[in-house]
């Protein structure tokens, strides 16, 4: 065998050539890691890896030799990319990242290298830098706030022990957070993180959702540097829907009791649900890009559906909606719609949501949020924007008797009874939210996250939401806000009022 190759014996019929250094590297894997204790050990001890994590092939290794430190290469190699510990965090192949990063940062051809290797479960993505032949550092960006810092000045500081230091942990990923969000959406699977609705968070009210990472940062970071408009602007519910699906939604029959067409639109997001005679359904998901106007995120179901009336004579439409691997969170929330008709107006109202619908019409007189319902719409009427906070409601008279049993015609009062000492920890520029405990509870009205405000009669402007639930006790976190000498002025009291309706804007 004069041909400078060694032969690794697969078999007693089998042989393989290959370059010596490789055979070498094959024999030092198989024979001395097992019995080494790898470099970034207290990482793996503090955060062992998932059943999802996958040893990374030889291709991905070779890609970053030389380039990454060989702690970190020999992790992907004795035990993989994938989820680590009960934090999710992911350690990544940098491959399809890189871009993600280079429209983050944007730097001179010869600067230093960034390389992505980590991911958190919401999305904010860790990169490694070799800065000089003996300086390195790893950094994070994220695509919510757009902060960007140092978080160790060596891989392997950052890895066994800033990952295995509680605080320092706790400062990158809230495990708070992703209690709720493992609790609300369960575990991540490859590819997903967990995302935030920050509009609903800075009024103090949690909803997270599952979605695409590399999605979630090309959206993001399209809000920073918009893309140019590629699509039309629809002037007609036919050109707002995807291509492919108008032939779908054409013909349908219209004026056969609930038979026809219904549109929901909630900012970009949009659904589209038929109603056929023949007792099928088509329901379609798509979102239109606030910047480019293409039609993204798009998915489709069909069915069966029935109507059925309740005792009160409500109209009842349940679809058979069978979820997807490909499903989004929630796609399953319309299987349950009730009717309403007023006027010319006919809406099907989300029954999951009929509680909100109520706090929204008992609060302030609307709808509440437009993704709630449904409208009755044809093809080629004009697409006009619904307020994403929902439409006026309607007549008392002309809601559906189970939404009209959830709305207190006349405005619930609840008294505090308890003042929690405030937790200092949270307070953000002398201003923060305690939990005050209420004289009525889930058996008088009350219902999760209703907002509470101070009556006008009062001359208090407290408000506060419903965080815990009790039969005759609920729990209201009220915003508070200190002086200049550090004393609560404007914070709630034992005995001050709060009310389910909210205060005239006039």
């Amino acid at each position: 065998m004069g041909d400078g190759k060694v032969y690794v014996w697969l078999s007693d019929r089998a042989s393989c050539p290959m370059d010596a250094a490789v055979h070498i590297q094959l024999m030092f894997d198989r024979l001395v890691l097992p019995f080494r204790r790898p470099a970034l050990h207290c990482f793996i001890e503090a955060h062992p890896p998932s059943r999802q994590v996958s040893r990374a092939d030889s291709e991905l290794v070779a890609a970053y030799e030389g380039v990454l430190p060989a702690s970190l290469l020999e992790l992907w190699r004795r035990k993989g990319v994938g989820f680590y510990g009960d934090m999710q965090l992911a350690l990544i192949d940098p491959r399809p990242w890189q871009a993600v990063l280079h429209r983050w940062i944007v730097s001179p051809p010869d600067d230093v290298r960034r390389i992505p290797i980590a991911l958190t479960p919401f999305g904010v993505l860790l990169y490694y830098r070799k800065l000089t032949a003996t300086d390195e550092d790893v950094v994070f960006i994220d695509p919510v706030s757009k902060r960007t810092s140092d978080l160790a000045w060596s891989l392997d500081e950052f890895f066994n022990r800033f990952l295995c230091d509680r605080q320092s942990l706790e400062s990158l990923i809230s495990p708070t957070l992703v209690q709720s969000a493992r609790k609300d959406c369960g575990a991540l699977s490859p590819g997903e993180v967990y995302e935030i609705d920050q509009m609903l968070f800075s009024m103090q009210m949690l909803r997270i959702a599952k979605v695409d990472a590399f999605e979630m940062h090309r959206r993001l970071r399209d809000a920073v540097d918009p893309p140019k408009p590629t699509a039309e602007k629809p002037t007609t519910v036919a050109d707002a829907l995807p291509v492919e699906h108008r032939t779908t939604f054409e013909d349908i029959a219209d004026g056969q009791g609930l038979a026809g067409l219904y549109l929901s639109s909630y900012i970009d997001w949009h659904r589209l649900l038929a109603l056929r005679p023949d007792g099928r359904y088509s329901l379609l998901f798509w979102r239109i890009h606030y910047r480019s106007l293409e039609r993204v995120d798009v998915r489709f179901y069909t069915g069966t559906y029935e109507i059925s009336g309740n005792a009160d004579g409500d109209e009842i439409v349940a679809l058979d909606i069978v979820l997807r691997a490909d499903s989004s969170g929630g796609d399953d929330n319309d299987d349950r719609l009730v009717a309403m008709h007023s006027g010319e107006t006919s809406l099907l109202l989300r029954v999951y949501e009929l509680g909100d619908i109520a706090t929204a019409i008992g609060g302030w007189d609307k709808m509440g949020r437009s993704e709630y319902y449904f409208r009755r719409v044809t093809l080629h009427e004009a697409f006009v924007e619904e307020p994403s906070d929902g439409r006026a409601a309607p007549p008392f008279d002309d809601l559906p008797h189970i939404l009209q049993a959830m709305i207190h015609v006349e405005p619930l009062r609840t008294t505090i009874t308890h003042v929690a000492d405030p937790n200092l920890d949270e307070e953000d520029d002398g201003e923060g939210t305690v939990m005050c405990t209420l004289d009525l509870g889930e058996d008088d009205g009350l219902r999760f996250n209703m907002p509470l405000y101070s009556p006008p009669d009062t001359g208090r402007h407290l408000k506060g939401w419903i965080w815990k639930m009790a039969p005759h006790a609920c729990e209201v976190g009220v915003k508070y806000r200190r002086g200049q000498d550090g004393t609560i002025e404007d914070g709630p009291a034992i005995g001050d009022i709060l009310t389910t309706r909210a205060p005239s804007e006039g």
